[in-house]
């Protein structure tokens, strides 16, 4: 594996143990954004291995998948159909116009639940794509 996808990698897992410490610190808002920030960089990480190529500089987690895709990765289907909820978080969860008010009070317990769920296997497709390299 090339070192630049084992950092995208190792970077997406710090994000997934992130998120897990702000939902037992009941920061649904702040779990929800790590959990779109590890999925975004565990397919970052695919770009060198299934692309060829360094990531683009996009934020949009179902955008960078479209683009893997098209070069022949794929996540299981019920996974592809749900990756959709985590691109909201990357606004909403910092922003207060983008929350129409503060983020703390755009994720509840179980969206927030919902996206590290999402993210942690979205991960873990990654990881396993690049061991086979």
């Amino acid at each position: 594996m090339r070192r630049e996808a084992q950092l995208w990698l190792a970077a997406a897992h710090e994000d997934l143990e992130d998120a897990e410490g702000m939902l037992s610190r009941r920061r649904w808002f702040r779990a929800a954004f790590f959990a779109q920030q590890a999925a975004e960089k565990a397919l970052k990480a695919l770009f060198f291995a299934v692309r060829r190529e360094g990531p683009p500089k996009l934020h949009t987690v179902t955008e960078l998948y479209l683009l893997l895709k098209e070069a022949g990765f794929t996540l299981p289907e019920d996974l592809e159909e749900q990756i959709y909820v985590l691109n909201k978080y990357y606004t909403v969860t910092r922003y207060p116009d983008a929350a129409n008010g503060l983020p703390s009070h755009s994720v509840d317990r179980e969206e927030a639940e919902r996206a590290v769920r999402i993210a942690t296997r979205v991960v873990e497709e990654c990881a396993e794509k690049l061991k086979k390299q």
